[in-house]
């Protein structure tokens, strides 16, 4: 068995953030033959090859751990997400895309979808970068009148409530191929918008939102779609 080796004075900053990437990899790679809540610290040690001291010095726990994964990886989802968004006038449609293409992400990526969720993905805190995102589409939504006259904090979270339950029961149970235009069209029901009109709108035809080509996302989907051999 290789030797385990104590970190703790190796302490510079730059040391500290390369153990706590290979712990956050060592433990995405443990994950993808099974679920996150059946992973012990002790797993993680011995995959990283780092001690249990060093190990809390970064973390309290392997529920911490998953957590701070779970924040990298929607950080720099939504960073790259909104740096890619096409310039689209019309933010009922905006609503459509994002919600849609946030979806079928998880569909397509259910590991990196069930990190997310550990952060309370998408986030309600109405500072947050994404929250504000929705705001806005929501506020101009209204303004231009596609939207009921409503508080915009009721209308965004609505967005946020409907999009994480539908991310949640994607990642638990089986869905039909229709499922992402089904929650589209409730929400933009709640929304204010005409039965046809958003009928017509949950049916637009998206992709879903690429993994971001660099960073820890990048990294663990890599990981994620390696077969082991051994």
């Amino acid at each position: 068995m290789p030797k385990v080796v104590h970190h703790l004075f190796k302490s510079d900053e730059k040391h500290l953030e390369q153990i706590e990437e290979s712990l956050l990899l060592s433990a995405s790679d443990l994950a993808k033959e099974g679920s996150i809540e059946h992973i012990e610290i002790e797993d993680i040690l011995n995959k990283a090859q780092v001690s249990r001291s060093t190990f809390y010095k970064i973390f309290n726990s392997a529920d911490g751990l998953f957590k701070a994964l779970g924040q990298k990886l929607t950080n720099e989802m939504v960073a790259y997400a909104l740096s890619h968004s096409p310039e689209i006038p019309n933010p009922a449609i905006r609503v459509v895309i994002k919600t849609k293409q946030a979806l079928l992400f998880a569909a397509k990526a259910p590991f990196l979808a069930s990190l997310a969720l550990k952060t309370e993905w998408p986030s309600s805190d109405p500072n947050h970068v994404m929250y504000k995102d929705i705001e806005k589409d929501f506020i101009e939504g209204k303004t231009q009148g596609y939207f009921s006259d409503m508080p915009p904090s009721i209308g965004t979270n609505m967005i946020i409530g409907c999009l994480r339950g539908a991310v949640k029961d994607l990642l638990e149970s089986k869905q039909s191929d229709d499922y992402a235009d089904k929650v589209v069209y409730q929400i933009l029901i709640s929304l204010g918008v005409d039965s046809k009109t958003a009928a017509a709108l949950s049916k637009s035809s998206v992709s879903a939102f690429p993994v971001p080509p660099k960073g820890m996302a990048s990294n663990i989907a890599s990981l994620q779609n390696h077969t082991k051999t051994d």
